[in-house]
Order: structure tokens, then sequence, then C-alpha cells
């Protein structure tokens, strides 16, 4: 086990710039395979300018909408042609379309949600209630990190459908509007052992939400055992994945006393098998 101390500091130039400007949380990993310094991901959250002057009619993003990426084309869509992205639409006017958007590879439970204005918004969501840790897709993960997540595939099949190219994409959580920042770390393990990150929440940021998403490749019968993977914090089972044939996804949300501020935190993950395993730790919270 190596030990290296990993200051992630956010320098919010961009959206997706693993790094920290004021708090900071301290990460702390060793194994055979950490990436979470890699893997540390830090977003803006900034409201939309539409929200402000949402209409009747499009409240439902206010009490619907959880975690969310949108922008602004710049130029009206024709929703004919948007039209045509949806698996399903769940509602549909002159002026706007929502539905949800199939991704690749992942089942019908996974969709993301788009809403799409004719005068050029765009948003992708996951519904208010569901864990910040959904957007993230361990299919993704090439080069010792995670290239994309859910929410930025969904856009792009709208934006390319539509033949549009975004540079500058914003993050929003509507269930939580006073939260300014959204964090992602993860940890993946390649063969069996097991891995480990430290983590210390400073104690003056408010956390809103403190959630996880746990992964197996594959956890099938060897001839000697069943595979298994545990995600553990502090040596407490959080989640395990066992007995399945083929890549598998859990998620869920930790209490307060799990993941306590101003404490350090020994968050793992281990398998038994020649597979990948990984486990993400997201938090949605308000830095001063």
């Amino acid at each position: 086990m190596k030990d290296k101390k990993v200051k992630l500091v956010v320098l919010l130039v961009t959206i997706l710039v693993s790094s920290f400007l004021g708090a900071y949380f301290y990460v702390q990993s060793g194994g055979k395979s950490s990436i979470a310094a890699e893997g540390g991901q830090t977003f803006l959250l900034v409201g939309p300018a539409f929200a402000q002057s949402l209409t009747s009619e499009t409240t439902f993003l206010e009490e619907e909408a959880g975690i969310s990426l949108y922008v602004d084309i710049g130029r009206s869509i024709d929703l004919a042609v948007a039209k045509t992205v949806y698996r399903t639409i769940e509602k549909e006017t002159s002026e706007y379309i929502v539905g949800s958007i199939a991704l690749p590879g992942l089942s019908e439970n996974e969709d993301v949600h788009c809403f799409v204005y004719k005068t050029g918004w765009i948003v992708t969501y996951y519904l208010k209630g569901e864990p910040i840790s959904k957007i993230v897709d361990w299919n993704l993960w090439s080069g010792g990190k995670l290239t994309k997540n859910k929410l930025q595939v969904g856009l792009e099949q709208m934006t390319n459908t539509l033949g549009v190219i975004v540079t500058s994409v914003k993050y929003y959580h509507f269930q939580y509007p006073n939260a300014n920042k959204c964090m992602i770390i993860l940890e993946t393990l390649v063969g069996s052992g097991e891995d480990s990150f430290n983590i210390t929440i400073p104690n003056d940021i408010t956390v809103y939400e403190r959630s996880w998403s746990h992964y197996a490749k594959d956890t099938y019968w060897n001839g000697d055992s069943w595979g298994l993977s545990d995600f553990k914090i502090d040596g407490n089972t959080i989640n395990s994945i066992s007995r399945v044939s083929g890549p598998v996804t859990q998620r869920g949300t930790l209490s307060v006393m799990q993941l306590y501020p101003g404490q350090c935190h020994v968050v793992s993950v281990s398998g038994n098998q020649n597979q990948l395993y990984g486990v993400c730790i997201a938090l949605v919270y308000q830095e001063p």
C-alpha cells in the first residue's frame, strides 16, 4: 500500500476541471490502481437564466428536476426534429417538448429526461430525489477516468441531431437551489484485492446530498466461489454485489453520520476476481 496525499484544488475556470477554490477536500489514496486524483471532478452549479421567468406551464422543472445540465444554443429549435431523439414523449406543446432519451448500452430506467424549448434552451436532467451519482456511467471509464457522464451523453444526442456544436454547458440542481457545487470522486480496482481513498469534508460547507455508485464488471462463479465486491466506509459495508453475470451498477445515498464532516473517512472497494470494480462518492454542497 503506498501513501500519497493529494489535495484537489478546484480552479473554476471551466465546468469539467478537477480542482477547488476556497474549501478543500483532502483525498489520500493508496493501492494498486488508485485514480482518486484523476477521478475527482467538481461542477459549478449555476441557475439557468430562464428559470427566473418560468411560466405556469414550465414550472415542472422546478417541481421534478434534480441534477441538470443545460445550454442555450443561441438559435431557434425545430421541435419536429428534436422530437425524433426521444424514446418517449412526456409532454408536448407548441413551445417545448419534454421526454426521455435512451442512452447507449443502458436500460430504460437509466434514460435521461430532456426539456427542449423552441427558443434554444436544452436541459437534460434526472428527477428530484434520484441520487446525483446516477449521472455516472461506468461504461465510459477509460484511461483512468470517466470520460463523460450520462447528462452529457443525452445532451450530445440531442445537439448532434439538431446539427449544433456546443462548447459551453452549465450544471444546476433544481432541488437544491442554494447549492453552488457538485463533486464526484471515484476509485477503481482492476483485479482481486482492495483499493481505497481517504476523504475529509470541511466543517465550513453545507452538504445537501451524499450519494454513491458501486460497480462490478462481473461477479460470476469462478469454479471455487461466487464473485463478490464490497463497498465500505470506515470498514462498514455500505453495499455488496455478488452472484451477478455481467456488469452491474448499484447506487444510493449516505447519511450525515456515515460521512460526517471534519473527520477522515476511508472509502474502499474490493473484489475477488480479475475484473473491474469501482466506487464513486458524489456530493452536492454550498461553499462559502
